[in-house]
């Protein structure tokens, strides 16, 4: 069954979209990992890194997109219709790395949830596939709003990527409690009490004594939570989306492109190692309170 992990920072521009796409590719490619990444951004920005955009209108109007998933005129919308598998197979070796496209349609979404349909939405759609999937990356907008808080409740873990700056440093316990908070105010019925903080992520590093000195803050502050791999900052990067392939695809990479490739590597190898590690703890502890 698929592991389900949300990757969010209340703060945009921190490179949340980069790690979501590089990871889900890099997990297919490098270690065999059947991925779906879903994009829950009404700015589709996860879905435009690899999709062109008239394939995505054909698709969204044909097969739909992560917007059908809350509508509730939709009670017999197949979640497994609307995956585009193999997404950048026809650019790159990469197989078992399927994409469930945004649409900018869900802000409306987010103000029907608002008046409250129940934060399960998602969870319930997923069980159709979970069984399909190693890994479940959802890609969530740069706020709490209830589509947010529903791939939070239907996942495992969530990864928290992190400029090394005040602001975006800041905002990392912000985010934490307001997790927390959202899962111990809620009457549980079963075991589940919220995902796990499967870790923080340093990303868009600079060689500076500004970027140092808040990577070394957030790793005394976050003692063990912190991945080891962080990502540079790169203009290559950009570039990629741009061409509608991730650098993690790339056959063979080739200048600047070649270390970026290897850094999302090892970030992906982390992040199996911590998932896994972190799951395997909270069922032992699960396991003692029973």
């Amino acid at each position: 069954m698929a592991k389900v992990v949300t990757i969010i920072n209340f703060k945009g521009g921190v490179g949340k979209t980069t790690l979501a796409v590089e990871i889900s590719t890099s997990l297919a490619r490098f270690y065999g990992k059947r991925t779906l990444l879903i994009d829950l951004d009404p700015q589709a920005s996860a879905t435009f890194y690899v999709m062109e955009q008239d394939h995505w209108a054909k698709w969204r109007d044909t097969n739909g997109s992560t917007y059908d998933l809350f509508e509730q005129q939709h009670a017999h919308f197949s979640i497994r219709n609307a995956i585009v598998q193999d997404i950048v197979k026809g650019k790159a070796p990469v197989f078992e790395f399927d994409l469930l496209p945004s649409n900018p349609d869900l802000v409306d979404v987010d103000l029907r949830l608002a008046d409250f349909i129940g934060y399960t939405v998602l969870q319930r759609q997923l069980d159709q596939v979970r069984d399909e999937y190693d890994y479940i990356i959802c890609d969530c907008p740069p706020n709490f709003n209830p589509v947010t808080k529903n791939a939070l409740w239907a996942s495992d873990a969530y990864v928290v990527p992190t400029i090394p700056d005040f602001l975006s440093t800041y905002g990392i316990g912000l985010l934490h409690r307001s997790v927390h908070k959202l899962f111990s105010s809620t009457d549980h019925t079963t075991a589940f009490t919220g995902p796990i903080l499967g870790g923080i992520i340093l990303t868009r590093i600079k060689a500076t004594n500004l970027h140092n000195y808040y990577c070394n803050q957030v790793r005394f502050d976050y003692p063990g939570q912190v991945f080891k791999q962080i990502i540079s900052d790169s203009i290559t990067i950009a570039g990629a989306a741009d061409e509608r392939t991730p650098i993690s695809a790339l056959n063979p990479p080739q200048g600047r492109t070649v270390d970026l490739q290897q850094q999302f590597q090892s970030l992906a190898g982390e992040f199996i190692n911590r998932i896994y590690h972190l799951r395997s703890q909270k069922i032992q502890e699960m396991s003692l309170t029973d």
